[in-house]
């Protein structure tokens, strides 16, 4: 058995928002003095597989954050001047299959659209989210509603002082 482990790992506002209504994620600032163990996070995970607009928008943050991390972007176009370790992929399937023979450790990162994806090919083994107390209003949403059934089961939860939730969830 493969020791692959993938990983939705996200923050979301109260009403299941990831970006504003622009796409811009600032509203998440506020939070930046806590420490909510993403290094750790990080140091458990050797490739993310990342949605085409959230490659887009982390382009334009300026230096690359995941330098010396394995990245696959889901995309049908090309990349252009992509960072070391970044690669475009349209075959989902298969780089799952790869992942998972390789006993990779994935974050998956990205919007509905790639949430569903992943979903929809089994790619998903944890639900981690941490839910932010702000109601955005409108924005865009982490789960698009249209695809298939995944029953979770809780296996932690842990709350901060500022009101943050951390949830996290096995696929049953």
């Amino acid at each position: 058995m493969s020791d692959a482990r993938f990983r939705l790992y996200m923050a979301i506002s109260l009403d299941g928002m990831i970006a504003d209504a622009e796409g811009g994620v600032e509203w998440l600032n506020r939070w930046d003095d806590v420490d909510f163990g993403t290094a750790g996070f990080m140091a458990e995970v050797d490739t993310l597989i990342m949605g085409r607009t959230t490659y887009d928008q982390v382009q334009g943050f300026g230096k690359w954050p995941y330098a010396g991390k394995r990245v696959a972007v889901l995309t049908s176009r090309p990349l252009g001047q992509a960072p070391k370790g970044v690669e475009g992929t349209s075959d989902l399937a298969g780089l799952v299959a790869e992942l998972r023979d390789d006993g990779a450790r994935v974050w998956i990162v990205g919007g509905a659209e790639t949430a569903a994806a992943c979903i929809a090919v089994g790619a998903i083994d944890t639900v981690e989210l941490f839910l932010m107390p702000v109601l955005l209003g409108e924005g865009v949403p982490l789960f698009a509603g249209d695809g298939p059934e995944l029953p979770l089961a809780l296996r932690e939860t842990r709350a901060w002082p500022n009101g943050v939730v951390g949830l996290t969830y096995d696929v049953a």
